[in-house]
């Protein structure tokens, strides 16, 4: 008779299975970040090897948190993030709900708008350098062969449009993901859940505030979350470096940017890696702050 095996016997060859991808992303993820972690609390400066590496405390936190101009770039980090999270929900929003309905070339419109999505970065810079040339940009150049200015229009040289400009390309990157969550979770909903409410009446947009937002709900607040962490950590950085290098006067710079310069510019080793370590932390915290939101509102609801 063959002996049954316990529970840790039978997915033991799983667990061997997982074991190579699970030490693979302990060395690709979890080693450089408490690498960082340690350098964070070091005066580790790459440009001067022969001043060594000494224990500082949390002298590089206090050196970013008393410096005005950190305050100046977390704003606009945290405004820039938030623009476009929204933006691109609104946009990705309206493409779903167009490509979602019996539309004649609806799968060439769908592949015209992943272009951005799957374009290269850098050829996407290139595209947008050109565009937005003070002198020579196509914009520019339109408006001004129809009459509509005089002057060119300083997208990438004026402080404010700059940062107009830096959003709206972020956007026009970041929108197809947004669309491409909310068709699926569009597509799941079957025409059937509509019937009642257009029975009694009710309006288009009365469907989509109170029938197809509700649904949404679970995978947009998922969307909305990942492309926060994304753009608040690492599109910032791609997005905006390639496009104006934080300028004109520093005013596109964004918290990534200012750890890139101290790391790869300056050699502040101990400072980059402080200043990725407090991006890393205000992720956490308004994490958890939205955790705790959550499970309040549901204590609040199971009370009620």
């Amino acid at each position: 008779m063959k002996k049954k095996q316990s529970p840790l016997e039978s997915t033991a060859p799983g667990y061997r299975m997982l074991l190579p991808a699970a030490l693979l992303f302990l060395l690709i993820n979890t080693i450089p970040f408490l690498y960082g972690v340690v350098l964070s609390f070091t005066n580790t400066n790459y440009f001067r090897p022969q001043n060594g590496s000494r224990f500082v405390g949390l002298q590089n936190y206090l050196e970013i948190l008393q410096n005005e101009d950190f305050y100046r770039m977390f704003s606009f980090t945290l405004l820039y993030t938030v623009l476009v999270v929204l933006l691109s929900y609104a946009l990705g929003m309206a493409f779903a709900l167009l490509l979602n309905r019996d539309i004649r070339f609806k799968n060439f419109f769908r592949g015209l708008a992943l272009l951005p999505w799957i374009m290269a970065p850098a050829v996407a810079v290139v595209i947008w350098r050109w565009m937005c040339n003070d002198q020579l940009g196509a914009i520019n150049v339109m408006l001004k062969s129809i009459g509509l200015i005089q002057t060119p229009i300083r997208f990438l040289s004026d402080k404010t449009l700059a940062k107009v400009t830096v959003v709206a390309f972020a956007v026009w990157k970041c929108y197809p993901f947004m669309m491409v969550v909310l068709l699926g979770g569009l597509q799941s909903i079957g025409k059937e859940v509509y019937e009642p409410a257009r029975i009694d009446g009710a309006s288009k947009w009365s469907c989509f505030r109170y029938i197809t937002l509700p649904l949404l709900r679970p995978v947009s607040i998922v969307a909305l979350s990942l492309m926060f962490i994304w753009t608040f950590n690492t599109n910032s950085f791609d997005n905006i470096y390639l496009l104006t290098r934080g300028g004109p006067v520093n005013s596109t710079y964004v918290l990534s940017i200012e750890a890139y310069y101290a790391a790869f510019y300056r050699g502040k080793a101990g400072y980059a890696s402080a200043a990725s370590l407090l991006m890393t932390v205000f992720i956490a915290l308004a994490a958890l702050a939205y955790t705790l939101l959550r499970r309040a509102r549901a204590g609040k609801g199971a009370a009620v």
